[in-house]
Parts: C-alpha cells; structure tokens; sequence
C-alpha cells in the first residue's frame, strides 16, 4: 500500500477551495443584499457568472497542467480565487462584483481538475481510493464555509471579516504549493486545438462524460430542489427541509472516507455497482417515505450512495488516457458540471409545470440514465481493456 504524501495532503488543502467555491454564492448573498442592495436576480447572474467560471478552469486546465506542469496551474487557480474573494469585501461598487465571482469560480475550477489529476498521477495503482479521499476535503470546504459563517455571524463578526479569514486561510495552501515540489509538464508541447476538440468524438470521453454528465445533474438538483420537496410531502417547514442538505452532504463525505480503504480492496466496478444500489434504495425511501425521519434517513443513503460515482471514474478516465489524462479529464469534469447546469434548469421547468412532487421522478430518470452508461462503460471499454 502505498504511503500518503505531502503532495497529497497539500492537494487536499487546496481541494477545500473548491468546496468553498461550490457554496460561496450562497453564503454571502445576504451580505450582497445588505452591502450593495441587490436582488435576487442580481444573485442568481453571480451564481450563474460562478458557475462559467468553474467550467472555463474545468476545461482549461489539463492542457496548462500537460504544458506548464502542476505547480503553477495550482498557485494561478489559488491567487485567482483569493483575489476574487479579497476583490468581493473591497469592491468599491456592485458592478464588479460578478467578475470577481467569476475569478473565484475559474480558479476553485483550475484547482478542482489539477488536483484530481495530480492525486491519479500520485497514485496510478489505486486511484479511484485516493480520489475518493481526495473528495473528503471537498466535503469539509462545502460543509465548513456555511457553518464558520453562521457560527460567527451570531457572535456579531461582519461578513467582510469572515471573507478575510477564507481568503487568509488559502494563503496557506499557497505557500505550500509554492514550496513543495510537483511533477513538471507531462508534454513539451500543447496539445493541438484540433485534437482537443476531437477528442470529444472519441467514446470513451463519450461514455465516461455522460456518465458525469448525469453524476453531475443529481448531485447538482439534491441540494436545490430537496428541500422543497421534503417540505411539500412531509408537510414541514422549508426550513426543517434545508436539512436535506446538510445530511446528504455528510453522507456523502463520511463514505468517500471509507471507500478510500473499500476501493484498495475489492474491485471498483463492483464498488461503483454496490453504491448505485444504495442509492437506488436511498431514493426509494426518500420519495415514497412515511415521514419526514424517513425521507431524511433516505437522503443520507442517497448521500452515501454518490460517494463512489465521481472518484471512480475520475480513475476509469485517467487509466483509459495515460498519454492525455488532464485533457481527458478536462473534457469529462466540464461534461459534468454542464450536467449541473442544465439539468438544474430542466428540473427547475419540469417542478414548476408539474409540481414538485414530481422531483422524485426526475431523479429516477437520471439513475436509469447512469445504469444504462455504466452497462455500456463495462462492455464496451472496461471489457475490451
């Protein structure tokens, strides 16, 4: 077994970022409304200039990584997001205030790709374990950024303390990273504009993208639209209901720790196939529950459930691609987050005319369409390799 690095640890460090990233818009949008007076359109353009910044450093950064190496990749993903940050708490009007979201967006995107890359490069016999815990940090980035600000708005600190404070905290990856020594550049020269994009033809990316493509639609719609739907079926209160939230993201967390031992042990297909279940058998118990409790109880399965989806074809791609891996991985995470995107905007139609009840329904549809590609992924490539 191979022992934990510091590149590992530090990469880890740096992935938190990207768990901040992915709940900043959030977490301060009441600062947005009290500082600058905005609306909620105002923040839904942030959340979505966010978003195009995640995708840009999504789909940018296996070339730069291929070209330039991992160290400078990582520190230009970390200054960037600092600068949003810092830019956010010193913006001297409301107007620049979507730039520097996208700033933060692009760079928890660079990070989020590089890291995944470096930790497969790292670890190449057990990849889909270490990413696995690998996405543990992301999990404390994403559950820590809401808890430290709400801990510390009832102990009267203002927003623009807390936001130094994050941006001061990733000052510390960043000294690291600077420090520590990182694999150079994987090719001499940058991968051809044509071959890039032609990459996207090969069916691989097309298998394992789709995959992410639906992975990224139901671990995008859980934390949107569960709520509501606990609310509506289980008569409480949406407050009551953001729960859903917090209990499926530490399901989540809490077995990507042990799938780092599960996925060193037994093979990841059979890994990947066995959390399907479970969070087939978690979606059965979150929509058709008696009460809340168990509807509840059913969101932590399905939370457990998605812990295997992302890190083991995170792997699939890394070993299918060695020569190309960060472009590869490029392609399929970006597949992912437009998953995110899209399919958020389609629930949010389909509720809106049908009723949210109808939420259970759309998250069953996007599991068949995940059984469907992990059949056609083990007979049309895991069998031929």
């Amino acid at each position: 077994m191979q022992l934990i690095t510091k590149q590992f640890w530090v990469s880890g460090l740096v992935m938190m970022l990207f768990g901040i990233t992915m709940v900043v818009v959030g977490t301060i949008n009441n600062f947005l409304v009290v500082e600058f007076g905005v609306d909620k359109l105002f923040i839904g353009l942030c959340a979505s200039i966010l978003a195009a910044g995640v995708f840009s450093g999504l789909f940018s950064f296996g070339p730069m990584v291929e070209q330039w190496g991992y160290k400078p990749v990582m520190l230009g993903g970390l200054l960037l997001a600092i600068a949003g940050i810092t830019g956010i708490v010193y913006s001297p009007m409301v107007i620049y205030v979507p730039v520097f979201f996208f700033f933060i967006g692009a760079g928890g995107g660079t990070v989020n790709g590089a890291t995944n890359m470096l930790v497969a490069k790292i670890f190449p016999e057990n990849n889909s374990a270490y990413l696995s815990l690998l996405g543990v940090f992301y999990g404390v980035g994403a559950l820590g950024l809401p808890l430290l600000t709400s801990l510390m708005l009832e102990n009267d600190f203002p927003y623009q303390t807390i936001l130094k404070m994050a941006a001061g905290f990733l000052f510390i990856p960043t000294l690291l990273v600077l420090f520590l020594k990182f694999p150079g550049a994987g090719k001499s020269e940058p991968i051809p504009l044509k071959k890039f994009f032609l990459m996207f033809t090969h069916p691989a990316i097309l298998f394992f993208g789709f995959y992410m493509f639906f992975q990224g639609s139901i671990e995008g719609i859980i934390p949107v639209w569960a709520p509501s739907y606990l609310s509506e079926i289980t008569g409480v209160t949406y407050e009551k209901g953001l729960y859903a939230i917090t209990i499926s993201a530490s399901g989540l967390t809490f077995a990507r720790l042990l799938l780092g031992r599960f996925l060193k042990i037994y093979p990841s297909f059979r890994v990947l196939l066995v959390s399907m279940v479970i969070f087939t058998s978690g979606t059965i118990i979150f929509g058709w529950g008696s009460s809340f409790l168990i509807s509840l109880s059913g969101i932590a399965i399905m939370g457990i459930g998605m812990a295997a989806f992302f890190p083991v074809m995170m792997g699939y791609t890394v070993s299918h691609f060695p020569k190309n891996a960060g472009t590869a991985l490029s392609l399929v995470m970006a597949m992912g987050l437009v998953g995110n995107l899209l399919i958020n905007y389609i629930t949010g139609l389909i509720l809106d005319y049908f009723g949210v009840d109808k939420f259970i329904y759309v998250i069953a549809a996007l599991l068949l369409g995940l059984f469907t590609l992990l059949y056609l992924i083990r007979t049309r490539l895991l069998k031929k390799k």
